[in-house]
């Protein structure tokens, strides 16, 4: 008997959505759906200390071209 021909793995996607909040209301900024995405939080609190939480998924490829695009940013840079 032959082998069973192997399925493909679905292609594996992230949905980001982001919220600014002020007060009570709530104003979605980000909704979007990809193949990879780096994700920041931060806070700086009085003291001038950074409290921040991360997360990165997708193809390691496009990891790195997607933080290169955050470092190369000019909004960021200035």
């Amino acid at each position: 008997m032959p082998e069973p021909t192997p399925r493909a793995l679905p292609e594996i996607g992230y949905r980001i959505v982001c919220y600014e909040i002020e007060g009570d209301q709530q104003t979605k900024i980000l909704d979007a759906t990809a193949r990879g995405f780096i994700a920041l939080t931060g806070t700086i609190a009085d003291d001038g200390t950074m409290h921040g939480k991360g997360t990165h998924a997708g193809p390691l490829t496009l990891q790195r071209r997607l933080a290169r695009l955050i470092a190369d940013d000019e909004q960021l840079a200035s």
